[in-house]
């Protein structure tokens, strides 16, 4: 079994960067969700790997970026699929599964923040605090996280065209857009895919629903493309963010903090498109503005934030 040393908590500079005993705590709340999560992976047949800036960390670090208080891990779309209905059965209390399906179930949409109406997931530690400005209501798990990305077709010169990009940033105007190009996307000076009564009538239906219907189309696409695109980022126009499936067809395990996590045998070739070039020069970016506490949990933070105030570890001080 995987366990931290308390030698682990020891401050040190790293690459010219200090890093302290709070932000160490947070890295490591943060390990212990990930062995949980690779845990379960492993008991049901789910492939993940890590992604992005913690994939990155790994390869050139051997764990967490010094600068950075977070963790990426992606998964291919029907793993996350299946993941979204055992996590929440798996995971030990403490731990929580966090979509936009649990977040509508304990507030409204409107009190959940733009960036946490991206279509991934978290699971956090409800016995800790890690809360991005605005935050949310307490109603809402705001522990500390894991990131998951799911893994989806991209457009390629094979089955995915570009109308079914178009079809898929329509439906993703429709979940997350303002309402200013919500009301664009219907006018006449807009041309879509989509017939736009039908998009009046989508945008008509509560959010889970429209979700939902995000979703489904995502999963219909599974398979009809040779590429992937990370972190839903082709969406957003960033074509750094659009890798060959093939990059993913060997997993190996790699050191992270001298736990043995899952990555793609391919990094290099993944870590060079992401960040366009030499990433094993350091750029010193990345950090959360957020507030953390791993020994309070949100809701006692709530309650009294000035109490807890000054115990605060702030990720974009340092």
């Amino acid at each position: 079994m995987f366990t931290i040393d308390e030698s682990f908590f020891e401050p040190e500079t790293k690459w010219d960067f200090y890093v302290s005993t709070k932000r160490k705590q947070v890295w490591a709340k943060e390990l212990e969700i990930l062995v949980e999560f690779d845990r379960i992976c492993a008991k049901y047949g789910l492939q993940y790997c890590l992604d992005g800036g913690t994939l990155l960390g790994a390869v050139r670090h051997g764990g967490f970026i010094p600068w950075d208080d977070d963790l990426d891990v992606n998964m291919p779309r029907e793993d996350f699929e299946i993941a979204k209905q055992i996590l929440p059965q798996e995971l030990p209390d403490h731990f929580e599964w966090q979509d936009m399906y649990t977040k509508l179930s304990q507030c409204s949409y409107e009190q959940i923040t733009v960036y946490h109406r991206l279509p991934f997931a978290k699971i956090r530690n409800k016995n800790t605090t890690a809360i991005e400005p605005p935050p949310m209501p307490s109603t809402v798990n705001q522990g500390i996280w894991i990131d998951i990305f799911p893994l989806d077709d991209a457009v390629d010169d094979k089955g995915f065209t570009p109308q079914m990009l178009e079809m898929e940033k329509e439906l993703y105007v429709t979940i997350l857009g303002a309402s200013d190009i919500q009301e664009y996307m219907l006018s006449d000076a807009c041309n879509t895919v989509i017939p736009k009564s039908d998009l009046e009538g989508i945008m008509k239906l509560p959010y889970s629903d429209r979700y939902k219907m995000y979703e489904q189309m995502l999963i219909s696409f599974m398979g009809t493309s040779t590429k992937y695109s990370l972190k839903y980022t082709e969406i957003l126009g960033r074509p750094n963010q659009i890798v060959d499936k093939s990059l993913y067809d060997e997993i190996i395990e790699i050191p992270f903090e001298g736990f043995m996590a899952k990555a793609p045998a391919r990094y290099h070739e993944i870590l060079t498109r992401v960040f366009s070039g030499d990433y094993t020069v350091p750029i010193k970016t990345g950090q959360h503005l957020a507030i953390f506490n791993t020994d309070v949990s949100y809701v006692e933070y709530f309650k009294n934030p000035e109490k807890y105030r000054d115990m605060m570890f702030v990720g974009a001080d340092e």
